[in-house]
This record gives structure tokens, sequence and C-alpha cells, in this order.
């Protein structure tokens, strides 16, 4: 090797196509140039082969042989170059192999410092868990902060089937009452736990969002209309508008109470597969919040919705005394929507407005042009006052929704919409939304009113302490709550209904829970013959 083709190596290796020249006409390497061939090749053949390329020039004229040197110079020739080149190239390889070494031994120091910890934790008693303070989050997003006791069987149950999959000796264990009602007491000691409960009452159950939420002790009545006037002719006296008439009503408050036992032997095993399937930790899921979020809680929700907000109808069993100790049922304790308008339908005192232009319309038998004209016939009666507000949707049973909207796309087409932009929702030429809250399963009333006039009562005196006290009973944790909730109308010039003769909303949850001989007719479903086999 000559050094025209060193010459041509460094340029591949610099990435350049020509070396530079200095102010005297010699080729010659830049700074950046020399640092970056040092990393390549070493320091001592960048310092050679400087030398000899700001000879090559000079050596172009006087030499006859690529690469010799002219006489009486001393440039380095293309060996010495070449062996500078092998000494960088066995000194890096000294230097691999080196740190290799190096890295080697460290490996097998840090083996035998871990078999002498395992062999020292072999030896030594198991740990011991002490309760730890932990914090998740409520249904509201706020912070709460309490203790879990991982010395609790069912704690350290919980741990060992996430970590392995099986419960080996624990798999008999269950939850101690006593530990459970000392875990509950914990919970509810947290500063803003039981206000957290109310308002998750107050604000969940699913019709909610329909309602206007109200604060009274044991009733509220309206001080203003909905609806008034405040323009008149101009004169120079005081002469105060707005005396349009209304007839406000007394909407009842009712107290409602949580009795649950909690048998803790039954509790354990869904916990687990609970977090498991959640992927979990018990930390992030005490007992006492699966307890609530996912036993009490729902249930709760589901009675107010179903058999409370809407189709309730209070009996004073304290006044007859006639069921002692006997659980009532949730339909008991206050008066819903739709008994409210069932009972302001047969009150000839009621200043409600009441649809009577279709008296013999029948959900079950009507056709589909007739439940066409009657739902378009209700929305032409409501007042012009009221009709044009944005706020003010027609409330019906899902299943009456299905039937009207089934009915519209048989008159107009398979592909026809219920006015497209509004999801089908919307009644043709009006600003009526159809609204089916859940509760109102099955009814065949259809009312209207502006959701101001829909109030949901709660209690401003009452302690927010909705599970006030927790009890241990032999295997059971018994669990003792209440709270405030009522509901209404607040102005009754502002309903709009139609409700049918003889309709019973309470009958309804008898037969949908499967209690009542007429099951199939809740839904309008024509009644089993005996020769059905059903």
């Amino acid at each position: 090797m000559n050094i025209k083709m060193l010459m041509q190596v460094v340029l591949k290796s610099l990435g350049i196509t020509q070396f530079n020249k200095d102010s005297s006409g010699n080729y010659a390497l830049f700074e950046d140039e020399k640092k970056k061939l040092a990393g390549i090749f070493g320091q001592a053949f960048t310092d050679k082969f400087a030398e000899a390329l700001s000879k090559e020039e000079v050596e172009a004229a006087t030499t006859t042989a690529p690469g010799a040197a002219a006489p009486g110079t001393t440039t380095p020739g293309a060996e010495e170059l070449v062996d500078a080149l092998r000494a960088h190239h066995a000194s890096v390889v000294e230097t691999g192999m080196r740190d290799l070494r190096a890295q080697l031994a460290q490996a097998l120091k840090d083996k035998e410092t871990l078999q002498a910890t395992v062999a020292t934790l072999s030896e030594a008693p198991e740990f011991t868990p002490t309760a730890e303070g932990i914090s998740f989050k409520g249904k509201d997003g706020k912070k709460i902060v309490m203790k879990v006791d991982k010395t609790h069987a069912h704690y350290q149950g919980v741990e060992q089937f996430l970590s392995t999959g099986h419960f080996s000796h624990i798999e008999a264990a269950t939850i101690d009452v006593g530990q459970l009602k000392t875990e509950f007491g914990k919970y509810l000691s947290q500063n803003g736990n039981n206000l957290d409960i109310i308002n998750q009452i107050f604000l969940g159950f699913t019709s909610s969002k329909y309602f206007t939420p109200k604060v009274a002790t044991t009733e509220y009545r309206a001080v203003q209309a909905l609806i008034t006037s405040v323009s008149q002719q101009f004169s120079a006296k005081w002469n105060p508008g707005g005396k349009t008439k209304f007839t406000p009503l007394v909407i009842k408050n009712f107290r409602h109470k949580i009795n649950y036992p909690i048998v803790p032997a039954e509790v354990l095993d869904s916990y687990m597969f609970h977090l498991y399937n959640e992927k979990l930790s018990p930390d992030q899921m005490p007992i006492v919040t699966y307890i609530w979020d996912t036993l009490i809680y729902p249930a709760l929700l589901m009675d107010i919705e179903l058999r409370m907000i809407w189709k309730g109808k209070f009996v004073d069993h304290q006044a007859t005394n006639d069921e002692g100790d006997v659980a009532t049922p949730p339909e008991d304790s206050m008066d819903g929507l739709e008994t409210i308008l069932v009972e302001h339908s047969t009150n000839v005192s009621s200043k409600m407005n009441f649809f009577q232009k279709f008296p013999d319309f029948d959900w079950d038998t009507a056709t589909d042009q007739e439940v066409l004209d009657f739902i378009a016939g209700f929305v032409a009666w409501l007042s012009p006052f009221y009709k044009n507000s944005t706020n003010m949707p027609l409330f019906l049973a899902p299943e009456r929704k299905t039937r009207y909207k089934t009915a519209y796309k048989n008159k107009w087409g398979a592909g026809a919409g219920l006015n497209q932009g509004d999801g089908g929702d919307k009644i043709d030429f009006s600003n009526q939304m159809l609204e089916a809250p859940v509760g109102m399963f099955g009814s065949p009333i259809i009312f209207s009113t502006p959701l101001p006039n829909m109030v949901k009562l709660w209690n401003k005196n009452a302690i927010p302490n909705v599970i006030n006290d927790v009890q241990k009973h032999n295997y059971e944790v018994r669990i003792f709550g209440e709270y405030w909730l009522g509901a209404g109308f607040a102005i009754q010039e502002a309903v709009f209904a139609y409700v049918p003769t003889g309709y019973n909303p309470k009958e309804l949850i008898s037969a949908a829970l499967g209690d009542h001989d007429d099951y199939q007719s809740w839904k309008g479903l024509p009644e089993a013959s005996d020769e059905s086999g059903i």
C-alpha cells in the first residue's frame, strides 16, 4: 500500500472528495478532520499521515515513483503508516478484552452477593405487614384516604390470589365480622365520605338529569311562576306586571332508610374475582368501597329509578302498624311522578292539563297511523306559551318510544328517519324531543312540562350521614343508613299529560318482577294461552 492509496482511504473515511490546502499551497487536515481521523485510526496514524500529506505536492514533482520520499527528507512512508494502523488496532482489541474481563468479574461478584442474600432471607422469619395509609378516588373524583390493614386474612388472601391465581391455604378463609365492621368505621370516619355518598344517590339514578334539585325540610312549594309577562302600556305610575295566574303544588319530601346485611363469608370470593378482572389491587379497592360501589349502591339506584321516583306510591306503614318488623317495598316509601299524574287526572279541581282528544286510544291495539296521529295531536294541543320551548321534552315509556319510531318508519319507508338531524328523537315540525326514562317502563302515560318544573328534593337540615351505623351481629355485618328524597311538579298549569283511565303504576312493578298474573300485559304482549305451554 502506498501514500496515494492511503489518501483515498482517508478521503472516504472523512466523507470528503479532496483535501484542503493551507496558505502555502500544501495539502493539510483541518482540526475537526484530525479529530475524526484519530477516532477511527488512532492518534499516531493521524499525526504521521498529516505530516506525509503536507509533503505530497512537493514530492509529486521530484519523485520518480509514487510514494517515494524526496532526497534529503524524512517524510513517513506507507509502511510506517500501516504499522501505526496495526498498533492502533491491537490497542483497541486489548482495551475491549480488558473491559469484557472486568464485566465478567463484576457479574460473578453480583451472583455471589445475590446467593448470599437469598440464603439470609430463607433463614429469616416471614415479614408481617402492618396497616398502610392508602388513597383512592371516590365517584366525584375527590381523594379519599384510609387505612388498609393487610394483616387481615382477606387482604392476605387477595394478595396471594392476585399473584398466584389460586387460594391455597386460605381457600376456606372468610372475612372476620369484627374486622369488617372496624374497616367500615375507618372508611366512614374519613371527612366527606358520607357527603359523597348522598351526592351519589341524589345525582346517580338514571332519570336524575331531568329533575331540578331543590332543598326542603319536609315539603317544597314553588314561589314564582314559570311563565309571566313583563311588558305593558306606558304610564307614569308604578303598575307591577307579571300577574299570570299559576297554582303551585306542594311537593313532599320523604325519609328513606337502608338496612343491608353483609355476610362476609359470601363476599370474599366475589371480591377477589372482581379485583382480578379489574386488574386492581386491594389498596385501590378496599373491601368497604367494594361493598358500597358493587353491592349496595347499584341496587339502591335501581330501587330509586324503577320503583320509587316514577311509580312509587307512599303507604304509611307506621300509621297502620300492620307490618311489624317486615321490610317494606321501596315503592311504598314515596310518591312517584306517574302516581302524581294519575291522582290529578281524577281530581276535578286539578289545574294540570289532560289530553282527551283520543279517549279510546290504546297503545297495544292502535295501528301505526293511529299512533302517529295520537302523538302529533298531543304536540299540537300543547299551549303555545310552552310548546316552543326547547327544554320541554315529551316523556314516554321506552316501549312507547320504540312503537312510535317503528310506526313512523313503516309509514315513510324503511330508510326514513325521524328528523334525521335529531337522531330520530324529535317530533316533526316541533321542538318536542322524545325522552324515555327507564323508570317509565310499560307506562301508557305521556306528558310534557318544562324541565325546571320537574323537581327532586333532599333535606337541607339533615346531617349527610347516609351510612350512620355498622353493627356486628353473629355472622353478619348490619349496615344502617337513611336519606331524604322526594319528587314532583312545581306548577300545575305547566303540566300537560295523557293518562288513560284505570292505570295503576304500582301494578307494573309487580308484573315486571314476575309477581303478577298479567306479566305479559305490562309490555303490551298477548296473554299466554293454555295451549301455548308458556
